[in-house]
């Protein structure tokens, strides 16, 4: 029977460091024919202690870039009370018992932390994984630019709308993921139907325009999107606002990505709608010409997410 090599970590946003875990682990099952399983949870402990929680991508998002990285499959379970309050030791037995076949080894971070009050680091992981014989891999921290990569620090840079920076710890554009709702309309009335995203936990770029791709049923469109409260038209929540260069889309009710390219610039409250609506096919000519200058040097088949 087939045993499980367990990939260990909470892999928001499947950056760099991530993706060297995770292949790690595949290459280990692999080649010894077992399966590679990737252990997460379904919420960031986090947000069990401190409420809401800004995601890289959503669950569906996680599970598809997991796969991508040669992992067989994702296993997640709720971050509540009780997982909490498990000791090091319980963790480890209850994660040994969860595999048909039993783990033959686990893999995880160099800056990995378990157990109640996340008191369980990789030489205590490392000891009880000996005795129950399970083999470990540590991998060491990947760099980007210099520092290392991290979720941490790929927040800041989208909320600083660095996205160059996310690219290169992402190993790919930052990418929100939603059902397009409802909102005002306003763009059809100007030739300029935008897709209203709800982008539900995940974080939202720093306020302003960008050059985009939607992704829609497979196929990707150049785009430019405003992300920010439309002070022109008096908005005040935050909102996501798409247009598809050269498209009149239906999209309400459908699910959509939005990768972003570049920051174009900041949010502006014009003097009317007119004005508005004549900076925002201005931003998109500036959009295209981004989005066909990025197609002629890093364009591949593969989804951006």
């Amino acid at each position: 029977m087939n045993q499980t090599v367990v990939a260990l970590g909470m892999f928001d946003g499947v950056h760099k460091g991530h993706q060297a875990l995770l292949r790690r682990a595949a290459e280990i099952a692999h080649a010894n024919g077992d399966i590679a399983v990737a252990f997460t949870y379904d919420n960031h402990p986090k947000e069990l202690f401190s409420g809401a929680f800004p995601y890289l991508c959503t669950k569906e998002q996680r599970e598809k870039l997991i796969r991508l990285t040669g992992c067989d499959r994702m296993d997640s379970v709720p971050f509540d009370a009780a997982f909490a309050a498990m000791e090091p030791e319980q963790f480890t037995d209850w994660l040994s018992t969860r595999y048909t076949g039993g783990i033959s080894a686990l893999v995880a971070g160099y800056d990995y932390r378990f157990g109640a009050k996340a008191k369980g680091d990789t030489t205590l992981l490392g000891t009880l994984c000996k005795a129950r014989g399970i083999a470990l891999s540590v991998i060491d921290e990947v760099k980007v630019d210099g520092a290392t990569c991290s979720s941490t620090r790929i927040r800041e840079a989208i909320r600083e709308g660095d996205t160059a920076l996310a690219e290169r710890m992402l190993g790919r554009p930052y990418t929100l993921s939603g059902e397009v709702v409802h909102a005002k309309a306003l763009g059809r009335q100007f030739d300029c139907p935008t897709a209203n995203l709800d982008a539900g936990m995940q974080l939202l770029p720093k306020d302003g325009v960008y050059a985009t791709e939607l992704t829609f049923e497979g196929k990707r469109y150049d785009a430019v999107t405003n992300v920010g409260t439309n002070p022109t038209v008096g908005g005040h929540a935050r909102t996501v606002e798409t247009h598809a260069i050269g498209e009149s889309l239906d999209l309400y009710g459908k699910r959509v990505e939005v990768a972003f390219i570049k920051r174009l610039r900041d949010e502006k409250k014009f003097d009317s709608k007119d004005l508005l609506f004549a900076q925002i096919r201005t931003d998109a000519e500036t959009a295209k010409k981004v989005c066909e200058e990025r197609k002629k040097s890093v364009y591949n088949s593969e989804p951006l997410c």
